[in-house]
């Protein structure tokens, strides 16, 4: 009897580790988008997939599903597992994933079936990197889903299973190969870093801690920064309120709360008193003095106590007139703001001129 003939080529790789997305930039002709799978996506990628599964937020808890030819989306395909992937891991060349092979999925890779992944990404997980062109740079930034396929469209990745030889790197490469990869690795660090590529890996390291003190230092002075801005935040905050919730319109009427709801959002982008004065003056209101209960202020304006026109002449005081006409003139300043790209002042002030010159 003949012995059996067995298909001994198709080796996973010995750590236990699959490239399931390759680093690059990847035009998806469908979409009519091109991936970009740098860094910054692939340190996004695995963060938020690994978070997810020690909280188990995953597809299925601390798992996700691999399947196959992305059958599970739709209703009249099955959506067998052929794996189960729990943990990814970034490196230079791209995502790395862990999978639990199922009794489907096992034979399936060892086998040749399958030789590739697809990755799956949903469109509120994507930055918009350009607003112009025809073609969008995107950068995703949570793995969706995964699934096998012998046609990615992501071109670059290492298969699932391959020739032993050519997955000789890193632990799995013999030792002169793993001397030879590791005296690279060192030379582009030292490079990076300033240093000779022949310096010494004690160098190396000495650089890099230098490196990580200045990063310490940097983070120990921005924080009382931070706590700084904070409290000038407040400060600026307290103060508007006060110069608002005292403003009086020119017949000495209290502007209405709506009237100070609606200025209060324009006062914030104004950053000193004297601009924020000019601005309710121009709305036909002068800030009185704030309230303090403990000084038993009133919050009025200066009280003259001479008459300066003639019996009979001063007109009732119209708030409500006033209110709308402040609303108008508002309404019209953000209209010229973002139609010109004027400062608000300057726009306040043009739609005052409108109005007396429609007046």
């Amino acid at each position: 009897m003949n012995p059996s003939i067995l298909n001994r080529e198709f080796k996973h790789p010995t750590d236990g580790w699959y490239q399931i997305e390759p680093a690059g930039e990847h035009p998806n002709q469908a979409s009519r988008v091109m991936q970009v799978v740098d860094a910054e996506a692939i340190e996004n990628i695995v963060n938020r997939f690994n978070t997810d599964a020690d909280a188990s937020k995953l597809s299925h808890g601390t798992e996700m599903l691999v399947d196959h030819e992305h059958f599970k989306h739709e209703e009249d395909k099955e959506s067998l597992a052929y794996g189960w992937l729990n943990r990814l891991q970034a490196r230079a060349d791209g995502i790395y994933g862990r999978i639990r092979w199922t009794a489907t999925g096992q034979p399936a890779v060892d086998g040749g079936d399958y030789r590739f992944f697809s990755t799956e990404y949903d469109p509120a997980d994507l930055e918009i990197l350009n607003t112009s062109g025809e073609t969008r740079r995107i950068r995703p930034m949570r793995l969706d889903g995964l699934t096998l396929t012998n046609s990615p469209n992501n071109k670059g990745g290492r298969p699932i299973t391959n020739r032993r030889e050519q997955f000789r790197q890193g632990a799995d490469a013999p030792a002169d190969k793993q001397t030879e990869t590791k005296g690279k690795l060192m030379k582009s660090v030292a490079t990076r870093l300033g240093l000779s590529a022949d310096a010494s890996e004690e160098g190396v390291l000495a650089e890099v801690t230098k490196l990580q003190n200045r990063a310490t230092t940097a983070e120990a002075e921005l924080t009382p920064l931070k706590n700084r801005a904070t409290e000038l935040e407040a400060n600026n905050q307290t103060l508007l309120a006060e110069q608002v919730d005292g403003m009086m319109d020119a017949h000495g009427i209290k502007a209405e709360d709506k009237v100070r709801n609606r200025l209060r959002p324009v006062l914030l982008g104004l950053k000193n008193r004297e601009d924020r004065t000019a601005t309710l003056a121009d709305f036909g209101f002068t800030p009185g003095l704030a309230k303090n209960p403990a000084a038993g202020a009133t919050g009025q304006t200066r009280l003259h106590n001479r008459d300066t026109k003639p019996p009979g002449t001063v007109a009732e005081p119209d708030a409500k007139g006033d209110e709308a006409k402040a609303t108008k003139i508002m309404n019209r300043a953000l209209e010229i703001q973002k139609q010109v790209g004027n400062t608000l002042p300057t726009a306040i002030r043009q739609a005052q001129n409108e109005a007396a010159n429609a007046s």
